[in-house]
C-alpha cells in the first residue's frame, strides 16, 4: 500500500467501516515495522562511515614518527573506500525508507480518524 487516500465512507456500513479500520491499523504496524528497519539501516550507516573515517586515517603513511602522506595503495585506504560507500549507501536507503513510511502513516492516521468519526456519529444515531 503505497499511497493512502481518504475517500467518502458515508455510504459503508458499520462492518465494512470496522473492516477497513482493521486494515489500516494492520497497514500501520507494518509501516512502523519498516520505518523501525529503515532506522536500523541508517545506524548501520552511520557506523560504517565511522570506521570509514578511522581506516582512512589509519592509511596515512609515518617515517620516522612524523606524516609521510596518505598511501593510496595501502588495505585501509581501500577499507574506507569501501565502508564509506556502504556507509552512505546504507545512510541513505534508511533515510529515504523512513521518510517514506512516515508519509504512509501520517495518511493512515488521517483515514483512521475519518473512519472512527463516521462509526461514531453512526453508533450515536442508532442510540437516539
Amino acid at each position: 500500500m503505497e499511497e493512502v487516500q481518504v475517500k467518502n465512507y458515508d455510504a459503508y456500513s458499520y462492518e465494512e467501516l470496522s473492516q477497513i479500520s482493521r486494515d489500516d491499523h494492520q497497514e500501520d504496524v507494518r509501516q512502523y515495522d519498516k520505518q523501525q528497519n529503515a532506522l536500523c539501516l541508517v545506524m548501520i550507516g552511520a557506523i560504517a562511515l565511522v570506521c570509514a573515517i578511522l581506516f582512512f586515517i589509519l592509511s596515512f603513511e609515518r617515517k620516522q614518527n612524523q606524516m609521510a602522506g596518505l598511501d593510496a595503495l595501502s588495505l585501509p585506504f581501500f577499507v574506507s573506500i569501501a565502508c564509506f560507500v556502504a556507509g552512505a549507501t546504507l545512510l541513505t536507503v534508511g533515510l529515504v525508507r523512513f521518510f517514506k513510511a512516515q508519509k504512509i502513516r501520517k495518511a493512515l492516521e488521517v483515514e483512521i480518524i475519518k473512519v472512527m468519526e463516521i462509526k461514531t456519529k453512526m453508533v450515536a444515531n442508532e442510540t437516539k
